[in-house]
């Protein structure tokens, strides 16, 4: 995308939400947060690409924050654990970056993002306890990215992928015998990742619903259709994973949903399997593996290097150059050295080493554990699709840090904050 283009979209996003922020009698709170989910597909955007780079999420939440935040006193179930947990991390974060070798602005960007992020959380809990209809508000916004990224993947199959809104085109899009569409995100895996969580999420129902609306099955059936365009196989697996945990433990209106989703998807996959990229990858999974776990071997080397506060959180490109110089890509005449591992698991063990390794975790793990003691007191299996959506997450983020892409962030930490306080808007059985 040409520079004018691509700064136009940015002055007119932030242009916009200020005139929000100021005009709007609406909530300034809820307004941002669904602001946020409107101007998804552009929020990654960056501006200084060789200095601290704030990207557009990052420019909205600290403009929100300074000039129009107010400050709810909000009490949480178990807040007190979920703070002292992140304090911990804040803790542990800054102590990696003290013991560093040496760092770069990527450490001070990532840095930046690490606090923005949580304060996108620290509103949307606060909202979803002041207001339990809220969480189905954004719950219904959520499916505005995702009809976007459908619309923009049918664009790209019909002008080609060079249609996106990014710098530089990834080279998983043209790589194989086929090319795998990447919607409005730069790599298709990560698209791959972000279709197989909203895709679970379109099961929820509001209370006044007594089954899967029609509309969200057929966006259901598009979702995985354009899934089997990606080629991304860490996303078609999670999303297996998520289905078959809600045929285990879901009721019988879910599993015959499912059914009859997948019947469709099943006709589909017959007729047209052989053109879809997702069944034409070059590289075997034996390959992929074996490439794959080459650089794992390395990343967990620098674990034990390292192993109480790590190499320094957004380290990882600037050590592997230093002393892991092998691991780089070579693309169109661009050499870059790696910025991840080739798992989430280990860019989080890497940089933050096991005392932030196990934080993280504890943040994404306690409110499922915290969420399964309400599903238990009433029934209401909304809670159940949310933990599916964040198991399809966890299982593809074995082989893909996507945390490096704001959208997938915002949204993991969505359904993050939904669990967490399930105990306010889930107690109505649905």
């Amino acid at each position: 995308m040409a520079n004018i283009y691509y700064y136009l979209i940015a002055f007119l996003v932030i242009g916009i939400f200020g005139l929000l922020m100021m005009f709007s009698t609406q909530k300034k709170s809820q307004i941002f947060i669904k602001y946020i989910l409107y101007v998804y597909p552009f929020i990654s955007l960056d501006f200084f690409p060789h200095t601290l780079s704030p990207n557009l999420f990052d420019f909205i939440t600290i403009i929100y924050l300074f000039l129009f935040y107010e400050n709810s006193k909000v009490l949480v179930q178990n807040g007190k654990a979920y703070l002292s947990i992140f304090y911990l991390l804040t803790l542990v974060s800054f102590l990696g970056i003290y013991f560093a070798d040496s760092f770069t602005y990527l450490t001070t960007t990532a840095l930046l993002q690490y606090f923005t992020i949580f304060i996108y959380a620290k509103i949307l809990i606060d909202e979803c306890i002041l207001n339990k209809e809220f969480v189905f508000s954004v719950i219904d916004d959520l499916k505005i990215p995702l009809i976007i990224s459908i619309i923009f993947l049918v664009v790209q199959l019909i002008v080609g992928p060079s249609f996106s809104f990014e710098r530089s085109q990834n080279q998983n899009v043209m790589g194989g015998m086929s090319i795998r569409y990447p919607g409005f995100f730069q790599d298709p895996q990560k698209y791959s990742q972000f279709l197989a969580v909203s895709s679970l999420l379109l099961l929820i129902r509001k209370r006044s619903q007594d089954k899967v609306s029609l509309y969200n099955i057929l966006l259901f059936v598009a979702s995985i259709t354009a899934m089997m365009f990606t080629g991304g196989r860490a996303g078609l697996g999670g999303l297996l994973i998520g289905i078959l945990f809600l045929i285990i433990f879901g009721s019988t209106l879910y599993r015959a949903t499912i059914i009859v989703a997948s019947s469709f998807l099943f006709f589909i996959l017959l007729n047209y399997a052989e053109s879809l990229p997702m069944f034409n990858r070059v590289v075997s999974l034996s390959d992929d593996y074996e490439f794959r776990y080459s650089i794992w071997q390395d990343a967990f080397k620098i674990y034990l290097d390292h192993p109480i506060f790590g190499i320094g959180i957004g380290n990882y490109s600037h050590y592997v150059s230093l002393h892991n110089p092998d691991q780089f890509w070579w693309s169109d005449n661009v050499y870059a050295y790696f910025d991840h591992p080739e798992s989430g698991y280990l860019k989080f063990l890497t940089e933050m080493g096991s005392i932030g390794f196990v934080s993280i975790f504890i943040l994404v793990l306690l409110p499922v554990y915290h969420a399964i003691s309400v599903f238990r007191k009433v029934k209401n299996f909304n809670i159940l699709i949310l933990i599916a959506a964040l198991l399809s997450w966890l299982i593809s983020f074995y082989t893909l840090y996507s945390f490096d892409d704001t959208r997938i962030k915002v949204l993991i930490v969505t359904i993050i904050c939904f669990l967490i306080t399930s105990y306010k808007w889930a107690d109505v059985k649905v």
